[in-house]
């Protein structure tokens, strides 16, 4: 179960140039500090389940937040991986609907909840906020169709390759050379890229073969990034 805690409020929060807030003048997000409440999630709780109305938005503030549907066949289909700065839950908010995915903290995660009337109220005053939620649901429709071609068309193999170059939504990069350590489980990347963990392990011992990457635990090093990068973009 999720833990409220009391939070930094918006104007000085250190995430502040990550989200869409940013364009808001400080009195703006003072109020809006005023009304959002303040989540605490371990490592696996859920913070929304499909199904469920939604009275409001979540942004994210700490740690990793995951999307997903269950699929027909029961598998668990990641939809995309929220990061620091991130909204989630806006869209079936906007619409009005039930929640289509539910969300899942891959790590220990905060996050600021906005209810629902201070978020149209934002939309409804602050021009440059609304235009900005355009944009977000713009992207997502572009990652929505590009996501359904990936799963269509490419391979296992080319699906992985993109998820690694991908790396910002699913691996954490270490300071110095292209090293990164994985912060969700192989189970998840298997989940993302729509394959089975067994899938995912056979894939991953071949690019290691074939000389793209290296492998130590949860450590990946990409060691070819040409290859690696017409591998994911084949169908460019």
């Amino acid at each position: 179960m999720s833990k409220k805690i009391n939070i930094v409020g918006c104007e000085d929060c250190p995430s502040l140039g990550e989200s869409i807030f940013c364009s808001l003048k400080r009195e703006i997000l003072e109020e809006v500090s005023s009304q959002k409440g303040g989540n605490l999630y371990k490592k696996g709780e859920i913070v929304f389940s499909e199904g469920f109305k939604p009275f409001g938005i979540h942004c994210v503030s700490k740690g990793r937040i995951k999307i997903y549907k269950l699929g027909d066949d029961g598998k668990d289909q990641i939809v995309r991986v929220a990061k620091v700065g991130d909204i989630i839950g806006y869209r079936s908010l906007i619409s009005d609907e039930i929640y289509s995915a539910s969300a899942e903290a891959l790590e220990d995660s905060r996050t600021c909840f906005i209810p629902k009337n201070t978020f149209f109220e934002l939309i409804k005053q602050e021009n440059e906020f609304a235009l900005k939620i355009m944009k977000v649901l713009s992207k997502d429709l572009r990652k929505a169709e590009s996501q359904s071609m990936n799963i269509a068309q490419r391979t296992v193999k080319e699906r992985l390759a993109n998820a690694l170059l991908s790396k910002r939504d699913i691996i954490e990069e270490k300071e110095g050379k292209e090293l990164m350590s994985f912060t969700i489980s192989r189970k998840d990347l298997a989940d993302l890229i729509g394959c089975a963990p067994e899938t995912l392990i056979r894939m991953l011992s071949q690019l290691k073969k074939e000389g793209v990457i290296s492998l130590n635990k949860r450590e990946v090093e990409i060691l070819n990034h040409v290859k690696l990068y017409k591998l994911a973009h084949k169908y460019s």
